[in-house]
């Protein structure tokens, strides 16, 4: 089932970026460029892409970022 676009999201970290994954894409920073907690659900807004990279709000509490889609680096298991 299908969350619906205001319900909250679980944000996680793969491959040293916090991510979280929205309509289809996945949007995040570097794990040390954010001050989102990994552990508390985040609320997720689209904003206005920058010119070819979608973006989105993420809100946690009173913090707030701009995170862009990323490609989030797939390295093989040992």
């Amino acid at each position: 089932m299908m969350k619906s676009p205001t319900s909250p999201r679980r944000i996680y970290t793969r491959n040293g970026i916090t991510c979280v994954c929205f309509e289809g894409k996945t949007y995040g920073l570097a794990a040390e460029s954010t001050g989102v907690q990994v552990a508390l659900p985040v609320t997720v807004e689209k904003v206005k892409s920058n010119g070819g990279r979608a973006r989105v709000r993420i809100t946690q509490d009173s913090h707030d970022e701009v995170w862009p889609s990323v490609k989030v680096p797939r390295r093989p298991r040992a």
